[in-house]
Formats: structure tokens, C-alpha cells, sequence
């Protein structure tokens, strides 16, 4: 069995963090696709969008695209969550240690004892522990310049 190359595990981990964010799909053939990527496989690029758009058209419930046709997809969205960042910046900043934090960067998860989950979409869990995730989610996306 053949292990990815860090790049094609980078590559893989770009193309899995665009699910759930607005794209826009241009097709070979010249058509293009706005809609939310709900789903794709990294292999042969085969996607499915919801709620897509081509051109003016009215939404489009659902359209799966196979990869083969597939020449470019533009994100619309720029994430300012990134795991591995926050999670060197919940050790530095907040004094959580680095043994109860672990870091799946594929999944855009950071997980912080046994019960608290940060993802780019806010912190889950509850208690003291995430409590203290939550304030220091806030504080980080400030520093990165969001406006919260």
C-alpha cells in the first residue's frame, strides 16, 4: 500500500475543507456551477452541489458532477479558522497543555480534553472547559481580524 505524498495529503485536505462553503465549478465545456459543495471525492473529483445556480437559472436542488468534467472550482470563502494555528494558540494563550489537545487538521477539528470540539463553525461541548474554548475562539478570530 502506497502512503500519500504530503503534498497530495495537503492537496486532498484543501479540496475536504471547501465542503460546506460556496464554490463556483467551471465545467470543461465552458458551463459553470455556483453552489455549496456538500460533497466530493478526492480521487476523481466527482462533486455534488446544493442549491446551485447556472448562470441566472433558478436554484438547483442538487447536481452531482462527475470529475472528469470538471476544469477548475473557485472558492468563495476564505476560512480564518485553522486548527493547528488555534491550537498552538489555546497552549500559548490560555494555558491549556498540550497533551489535552489534539489536532485532526482533515477534519478542520481541534479537540481539547475528551469533551470539547472547535471547528471553524464555533466550539461544542460544555462545562468550564468549554467555556474557557469558547473565549479564546472569540479572541482568536479577533486577532485574525474578525469583526465579532
Amino acid at each position: 500500500m502506497a502512503y500519500p505524498t504530503e503534498p497530495l495529503r495537503r492537496l486532498t485536505s484543501k479540496l475536504l475543507s471547501l465542503i460546506d462553503t460556496q464554490v463556483t465549478v467551471i465545467l470543461k465545456d465552458g458551463r459553470r456551477y455556483q453552489g455549496r459543495l456538500v460533497g466530493i471525492d478526492t480521487q476523481n473529483l466527482t462533486m455534488a452541489l446544493v442549491d446551485a445556480r447556472q448562470g441566472e437559472s433558478e436554484p438547483i436542488p442538487l447536481v452531482v458532477i462527475h470529475g472528469d468534467s470538471v476544469s477548475e472550482i473557485i472558492s468563495h470563502e476564505y476560512s480564518l479558522f485553522d486548527p493547528e494555528e488555534f491550537a498552538d494558540f489555546i497552549a500559548k494563550h490560555g494555558g491549556i497543555e498540550r497533551h489535552l489537545i489534539r489536532v485532526y487538521k482533515d477534519l478542520g477539528v481541534v479537540e481539547i480534553g475528551r469533551g470539547v470540539r472547535v471547528t471553524k463553525d464555533g466550539v461544542e461541548g460544555s462545562g468550564v472547559l468549554a467555556h474557557k474554548a469558547y473565549s479564546l475562539y472569540r479572541e482568536y478570530l479577533r486577532q485574525k481580524g474578525a469583526k465579532i
